[in-house]
């Protein structure tokens, strides 16, 4: 169990744990992902293109597959009613490395999201925690991310991280894109 920290203005005790999926856990974080992704982008990225990428990007079936191959970690977090609140994916970075990412071995952080009802009571730095434990027991010397280069939020916790910007990306998204920092550091 993660140690407890205190709610700034409600002065509450949020209890939570974080630990690795199994596969059998793809029922639990697919619909996790699914919804902590519409939580975070819905307000910015329009119906139907929003709804077509989850469907494509969070299906039960990829999450297992994910979940099934042990170079790459699913991390939860839990409140203390079971429920899923956070996940962090890391997986190695074969083949997929952007220019202004150097390292003998690199990690990537796919992604990480955290329910906007958890923000600020730790729950985000614990999966950022395991994500890289993860990376560096299987000897990752370098990890990764990309992040919405209008997620001023995201882009200030990386940065409290040690991640910093080398570059930029493009994401498609639907008919579009949007335009990534490439975020990385040592560990």
């Amino acid at each position: 169990m993660h140690r407890p920290r205190e709610d700034r203005e409600e002065n509450l005790e949020t209890p939570f744990t974080i630990r690795r999926c199994a596969p059998n856990d793809a029922s639990i974080v697919a619909p996790l992902a699914a919804r902590l992704f519409v939580q975070a982008y819905g307000a910015t990225h329009p119906e139907p293109e929003l709804g077509h990428y989850v469907a494509r990007t969070f299906p039960e079936e990829g999450f297992r597959e994910w979940l099934a191959d042990p170079t790459q970690a699913v991390f939860i977090a839990l409140d203390s009613n079971s429920r899923g609140i956070g996940y962090a994916y890391v997986r190695p970075s074969t083949g997929n490395t952007p220019a202004g990412v150097s390292g003998t071995t690199v990690f990537e952080l796919m992604r990480m999201y955290v329910d906007a009802n958890h923000h600020g009571l730790g729950v985000a730095a614990a999966l950022m925690e395991a994500g890289i434990a993860n990376a560096r027991a299987n000897g990752a010397d370098t990890l990764w991310l990309a992040v919405w280069q209008n997620a001023a939020r995201p882009i200030a916790f990386y940065s409290r991280f040690g991640f910093h910007i080398v570059g930029t990306t493009t994401f498609k998204w639907g008919d579009g894109f949007d335009d990534d920092f490439i975020m990385s550091r040592s560990i």
